[in-house]
């Protein structure tokens, strides 16, 4: 990002204690996303420089909350009462809302930091940049790897002549985690969405050259991603009119973790940037030295680098427009239309199978429109729906009856849900409902006897998967001998309600592309199974140990958000110096997936399901893992141990809940006409024939 503060003289960069001592920087924050949520981590890190005024989500329901939370205003819109409260915004929604946000708050002078890509249009990047530079207003588009301290450091050499002139520079771009499938569905492509940021650190380390030509070529092995005409592995080679050569290899998902390396060879030697890991320790032994993995995902590796970013942003604006900060990055900007000239111009390499000399650009681009527009017009493709979605990362506040036409059941309109369950209460009554002794019963021993040690006995007591080999609808078959204790709604087998919860599901998520989702319904509380003497023999736990709203051990409970939580009090661990406080055995933002639940039916499934390579997406078998977990779903509780992933994987969860509560008021499905569709579903995702338990 601003490389050149490093380079400034020291009488500036003095003025960065005094500039702490101005006033406080008042922020908005547009989008509460994955990206929105590592800038609103980094505003937080800064109270003595930066307020967080007023956060913008077209969720209204995670405004509200985070609004609540860091005591600001709220909008789903960056309105003018936003925009009259704060010095600066930063801009972190979807892609396509950047442009229109950036512009809306450069016309009402304010500073802008906002995540790439400020467009994909090229036009549109020079009216933001001239916009900017004729009002004389700090704009910042967050490449965030110029801010790692890495980079820098590889940066300053190459600069202090460390390697003489530079022949050759390397980057490795891997991502991983791959990233959610509707997430690349309107990311822009990979040249957009994730070289650009390596053609980013071109322009960084060379000084600014723009490239005289460049050589794109890739393959998609991802089956989902060749569908969306898109690639997940890239080799692009830049030649530039000093004789430099540059490589870029990428690729949307690397098993070993983010790999992010940049190698700078010159006449003198070669500068080498390797990956962080997760440790320094390395082991060593007679078979050879062993080291740690590479840090997962990008939100671990460029941690301190958003946090920089965010710093140097506040400095620039604090520093005010007549400043030698200012000044440079009023210049730095222009390097933008480039870096997107450069990324168009790579894309069409490949699109031709061909190299693209820069210069011949306008012309190639506008010949290939041309022959798309002619393509299109002799062709007509007929439509089968009007929007398909995928798995990943799905939006679920779209109404999924009117995102697709295909489904397995009757194209009726969706029934509404049940405003009672079965004994005309309503759902989730802990206080006086029909069956208040069994679940005051089983909630209050549960509370005194999950401790961290039992959980762990569990865990290595069924995690060895030893209990027998039977078929999904073995199990289910058994579940009509078990009627859950902890749930005050329903007094049925728990095998009906697994119907019930699956057959809605299909009702409201139709066609195949949901199926999965169908047979997450059907496999959610299969794990009560270890309340069965007939599958779990001498090990066969009490209700308590099985059903029921689960919490993370290890650390204090949230007596506010757990239904009888003053049997806590019972509990070895209440009183403990370490498990009974706040943070426990973890850190803030270490994710909720990391952290240890109360034994139950939920995690044993989830790990049963991984263990005999159950091919269910992840957002399935995360449903299955936290559904139970009410307290951080629904009661928002022990949200100081969420990672940025998590709130899509909370999305999920709560889409999935409302079939697992409000299901249980359905009339008793057809079990014999359901089961061949559902056995063919268990076909599909590897969970045919006898599984281990």
């Amino acid at each position: 990002l601003f490389c050149w503060l490093e380079r400034l003289p020291p009488a500036v960069l003095s003025s960065f204690a005094a500039m702490a001592e101005q006033k406080i920087v008042k922020v908005a924050l547009v989008g509460l996303g994955r990206a929105g949520n590592f800038h609103l981590q980094s505003v937080i890190q800064l109270p003595e420089a930066v307020k967080l005024a007023w956060v913008v989500d077209i969720d209204e329901e995670k405004a509200k909350r985070i609004a609540s939370e860091r005591n600001c205003q709220w909008s789903t819109e960056l309105s003018n009462e936003a925009l009259d409260s704060v010095d600066a915004v930063i801009i972190a929604s979807a892609t396509d809302t950047h442009f229109p946000y950036i512009m809306q708050a450069l016309k009402n002078d304010k500073a802008v930091l906002a995540e790439k890509p400020i467009s994909h249009e090229l036009d549109e990047v020079v009216e933001a940049i001239e916009l900017a530079k004729s009002k004389n207003l700090p704009f910042v588009c967050g490449y965030q790897r110029r801010a790692d301290r890495h980079f820098r450091e590889l940066k300053r050499q190459v600069d202090s002549g460390a390697v003489g002139q530079l022949k050759v520079v390397k980057t490795c771009s891997r991502d991983n985690p791959l990233p959610p499938l509707e997430y690349l569905r309107t990311s822009g492509g990979i040249f957009h969405d994730m070289l650009i940021h390596d053609f980013d650190m071109l322009d960084f380390l060379s000084e600014g050259q723009v490239p005289e030509s460049v050589t794109s070529v890739g393959h998609c092995y991802n089956p989902a991603i060749k569908e969306m005409n898109d690639l997940d592995t890239v080799a692009v080679i830049f030649k530039y009119p000093s004789g430099l050569l540059a490589m870029v290899d990428t690729s949307r998902d690397a098993a070993y973790g983010y790999d992010q390396r940049v190698e700078a060879f010159g006449e003198k030697g070669m500068l080498t940037a390797k990956n962080e890991h997760t440790s320094t320790v390395e082991l060593a032994t007679a078979d050879g030295h062993l080291m740690p993995p590479a840090m997962y995902s990008f939100p671990q590796r460029y941690i301190q680098a958003y946090r920089s970013e965010l710093t140097e942003f506040v400095h620039l604006v604090q520093a005010g427009r007549g400043s030698e900060l200012h000044r440079l990055e009023q210049k730095a900007m222009l390097r933008h239309p480039n870096i997107v000239k450069t990324t168009i111009a790579a894309e069409l390499s490949w699109k031709l199978g061909k190299s693209v000399d820069l210069k011949d650009l306008d012309v190639l681009t506008a010949q290939l429109k041309a022959e798309e527009e002619v393509k299109s017009d002799s062709t007509e493709i007929p439509s089968t729906s009007e929007d398909e979605v995928d798995v990943e990362g799905i939006q679920v506040d779209v109404s999924p009856t009117e995102k697709s036409t295909a489904s397995p059941t009757e194209k009726s309109p969706a029934s509404p849900f049940a405003e009672q369950n079965m004994f005309g209460d309503s759902y989730r009554n802990y206080e006086t409902s029909a069956r208040q002794d069994e679940v005051s019963r089983t909630y209050n021993t549960m509370h005194t006897k999950q401790t961290l040690e039992f959980v762990k006995e569990q865990r290595a007591k069924w995690m060895k998967f030893d209990k027998g080999e039977f078929t999904i609808m073995e199990v289910i078959e058994m579940l009509d001998d078990l009627i859950d204790d902890s749930d005050p709604d329903n007094d049925l087998p728990n095998s009906i309600h697994d119907f019930q919860t699956a057959e809605r599901i299909r009702e409201q998520w139709p066609g195949e592309e949901y199926d999965w989702f169908h047979l997450v319904g059907l496999l959610h509380d299969l794990g009560k199974v270890m309340a069965l003497p007939k599958l779990a023999g001498k090990d066969t736990l009490e209700q308590w140990a099985v059903v029921g709203d689960t919490f993370p051990v290890g650390c204090a409970p949230d007596m506010d958000a757990i239904v009888f939580s003053e049997s806590f009090k019972q509990n070895p661990d209440f009183n403990h110096q370490v498990y009974g406080s706040k943070n426990g055995i973890y850190k803030p933002g270490c994710g909720i997936s990391n952290l240890t639940m109360s034994w139950g039916h939920d995690e044993y499934m989830y790990q049963m399901l991984k263990f005999n390579g159950c091919t269910l997406p992840e957002a399935g078998l995360n449903m299955i893992r936290l559904h139970s977990c009410y307290p951080w779903h629904d009661k928002r509780a022990y949200t100081h141990f969420e990672a940025p992933e998590d709130a899509e994987t909370m999305k999920w969860v709560k889409e999935f809940n409302k079939f697992d509560l409000y299901s249980k008021g359905d009339a008793v499905p057809d079990v014999a006409k359901c089961k061949p569709y559902y056995a063919s579903l268990m076909k599909k995702y590897n969970l045919d024939g006898k599984l281990r338990w």
